[in-house]
């Protein structure tokens, strides 16, 4: 994946990610989701790995271009030197040098043989990776908000199933109290009418512990403070999400094609497959190309004599030809190496599509699943209802037991519940779905 696509990806981020806003009410699920990644530290994490990769592919580029370097250098020497005795009495005589040698050098690698083009495949296929895993940080942050946020709304639903419960168990408490002015109810039955609104006060307060653990958990995956007064819109679980629009084949395809991380498998299998290729070339020569130009300005003299000074430009060509014969089985290893990383990647990204084929499949099979639970759950909900206001008539008019009215309040609080857990389970179900096939939001009408 080239450097224009890791820089177009940052327009995913917001201008202002590492200042979020405080908290506004009310939020819906998309504005969660944006102020998650705003706060996020793994989708941060994920793309500053981003940008590391494609500043190392800029790094793999360069070394297709000459190295150029300025050098100086100065200093003095003291160097005997043998000489004839015919010429030098005592056998020797001492120079003295003084030199300063500025220079401006080239070098160029002209041939390796594959070394760069390995180097430069195995950084692009990094960057492919970083790519791959930032876009599946995104998804999965997008994925636990989704989740966290339908608890909240279960939650929700369900202390409004404890609140309408305990409404029914004051009406049939109001009843009993009716029947008894006319001496139609017993002492017992009062009692138990009593019982029934105690123990729906209790369902109240422990709904209401439950929505507050599942709002802290939003709050916590979101990276909000837990004392944070975060309200929500209106239920938004009105319209439930669609079926799935085709069989489990087209979605496994889906995301075999897609998926952030089977394309990061993918990745690591060619950047070890480059790898392969340069741990290869290392058996191969190297052609380069050195120069240099430089300045020599000196003095020398022989044996504490007169002084000779040079002040003159130089210059160097050389090509160099480099050939590894023998390094104790360095390559050899390396090269190794390289195959058993190639195989593994392989195994890998063998391993990964049959985990997402398997949590597809489970993930089609449970939004059907769940959207069918719905649908019986409100039937249940329903049948519930109607029987109880019902056995309610009936306990009025002395033709029911108080009794059989409260079995059927129990039931029809017990079908509002499953039905807001069921509807909950629904979205949730429509999100994990969206997530195994690679999808970045929820979209279960179809791949």
């Amino acid at each position: 994946m080239s450097r224009n696509l890791l820089c177009s990806l940052l327009l995913l981020i917001p201008a202002t990610a590492l200042c979020a806003p405080p908290p506004m009410a009310p939020y819906d699920l998309a504005g969660l989701i944006d102020l998650a990644q705003r706060t996020s530290p793994e989708t941060r994490q994920a793309w500053d790995e981003a940008q590391a990769a494609a500043a190392g592919a800029g790094l793999a580029r360069s070394a297709y271009l000459p190295q150029l370097a300025v050098e100086a250098l100065a200093g003095a020497q003291r160097t005997p030197l043998p000489a004839p005795a015919t010429v030098v009495a005592r056998g020797y005589f001492v120079s003295d040098t003084r030199e300063s040698i500025p220079s401006l050098t080239v070098k160029w690698l002209l041939f390796d043989f594959g070394r760069r083009d390995a180097a430069r495949d195995r950084a692009d296929a990094t960057v492919f990776v970083a790519n791959a895993a930032f876009t599946g940080a995104h998804q999965t942050l997008v994925f636990t908000i989704t989740r966290d946020y339908y608890a909240v709304r279960a939650a929700q639903g369900k202390e409004r199933s404890a609140q309408k419960a305990l409404e029914t168990a004051t009406i049939e408490q109001l009843a009993v109290t009716a029947r008894q002015k006319h001496e139609l109810a017993t002492v017992v039955e009062a009692a138990r009418a009593d019982r029934q609104v105690a123990q729906a006060r209790l369902a109240v307060v422990r709904t209401g512990a439950a929505r507050t653990v599942a709002l802290s958990a939003l709050l916590a995956d979101i990276g909000l403070p837990p004392d944070t007064a975060l309200t929500l819109v209106p239920d938004e679980m009105t319209n439930l999400p669609l079926p799935p629009a085709s069989d489990v084949a087209r979605y496994v395809d889906a995301a075999l094609a897609r998926r952030p991380d089977l394309l990061a498998a993918q990745g690591k299998l060619e950047a070890a497959e480059a790898g392969v290729r340069a741990a290869k070339a290392d058996d191969r020569p190297t052609v380069s190309l050195l120069g240099q130009a430089f300045l020599n300005d000196g003095r020398l003299r022989s044996d504490g004599g007169a002084w000779s000074s040079v002040h003159r430009p130089g210059g160097a060509l050389f090509v160099q030809f480099s050939w590894p014969l023998y390094d104790g089985g360095m390559r050899h290893s390396s090269r190794l190496a390289a195959e058993a990383a190639r195989d593994a990647a392989q195994d890998s990204l063998e391993a990964a599509r049959r985990k997402a084929e398997k949590q597809v499949s489970n993930a089609f099979h449970a939004l059907k699943t769940a959207l069918a639970e719905v649908e019986a759950a409100h039937a249940v909900t329903l049948a519930a209802t109607v029987s109880h206001d019902a056995a309610l008539s009936a306990y009025r008019h002395g033709l029911a037991t108080f009794d059989e009215l409260s079995a059927e309040g129990n039931a029809l609080a017990a079908a509002e519940s499953d039905e807001e857990d069921a509807r909950a389970n629904a979205f949730a179900s429509a999100a994990g779905l969206a997530l195994a096939t690679g999808e970045a939001h929820p979209d279960p009408g179809g791949p």
